[in-house]
């Protein structure tokens, strides 16, 4: 797994100094770890529509697994029931990990989810925008393949002009992905994402603790998985010598 990529489970086990310890459940874990590298690839892939549409549905099924395995692992240990009954129940009231079994299932048994991307092109000054462009433009659409368009399009236009002479100006396109099954509302669905793979790290954490592995509790930070690392494509992503090139920085 590649180091950014890789899940903080290892961290999180710090407390476990006997070299001889075992995971009380270790394909739970590797599911766990599964759905955390498949959540990352969302992120590497962001502007890659289909990438990130199998990636979607390859954290579905990995995340779902996580307590199928979890079961299967710890269902002959004494009290395993009643420790685990009220897992179940506040898993079932939970409307989005409810929306995320469904999507599962969706993407598994009946055919794909309805995605849905809200895409802005424009004029940027860093991170912000200055001029947006009204152009429609496919959800399947590759963000580079539209940003070549616009490049090409309004090039000089909009005060930029291929020499880029204002510094720190420039294209971009600013991505949103949405999939109304997993969410309500235009929320991001690696926002949404974030929020079912912590729920899971709680009962993962809770079911090392009931195997008496003193397992830390397992998170990440919010930002470890924000879109807003990610949903902006400017022309010095696509190829970073430009600004040197464009006499924005001193060779």
């Amino acid at each position: 797994m590649a180091d950014d990529d890789k899940n903080s489970l290892d961290e999180m086990d710090a407390n476990q100094t006997d070299s001889d310890y075992v995971c009380p459940i270790p394909a739970t874990h590797d599911k766990f770890e599964e759905a955390h590298y498949f959540l990352h690839r969302m992120m590497k892939e962001f502007h890659e529509p289909e990438p990130f549409r199998w990636n979607l549905n390859a954290f579905l099924q990995a995340l779902r697994s996580v307590t199928l395995m979890l079961q299967t692992e710890l269902t002959h240990r004494e009290g395993f029931t009643d420790w685990y009954s009220p897992w179940q129940k506040q898993m079932k009231q939970d409307e989005l990990l409810q929306r995320f079994l469904e999507g599962r299932n969706t993407v598994v048994h009946k055919g794909m989810l309805q995605h849905k991307s809200r895409i802005i092109t424009g004029h940027f000054r860093g991170k912000v925008i200055k001029w947006a462009f009204d152009i429609p433009f496919n959800v399947n659409e590759r963000s580079e393949d539209i940003l070549h368009f616009i490049i090409e399009k309004y090039a000089d236009l909009f005060f930029i002009g291929k020499e880029h002479s204002a510094i720190n100006e420039q294209f971009g396109v600013h991505r949103t992905w949405i999939v109304d099954d997993l969410g309500k509302g235009d929320e991001d669905v690696l926002i949404l994402c974030h929020s079912a793979w912590s729920r899971v790290s709680q009962i993962v954490s809770a079911a090392h603790e009931f195997a008496g592995a003193g397992f830390n509790s397992i998170n990440e930070e919010p930002r470890e998985h924000d879109p807003e690392t990610v949903n902006l494509l400017l022309e010095s992503d696509i190829d970073p010598t430009l600004p040197e090139k464009w006499g924005w920085y001193e060779p």
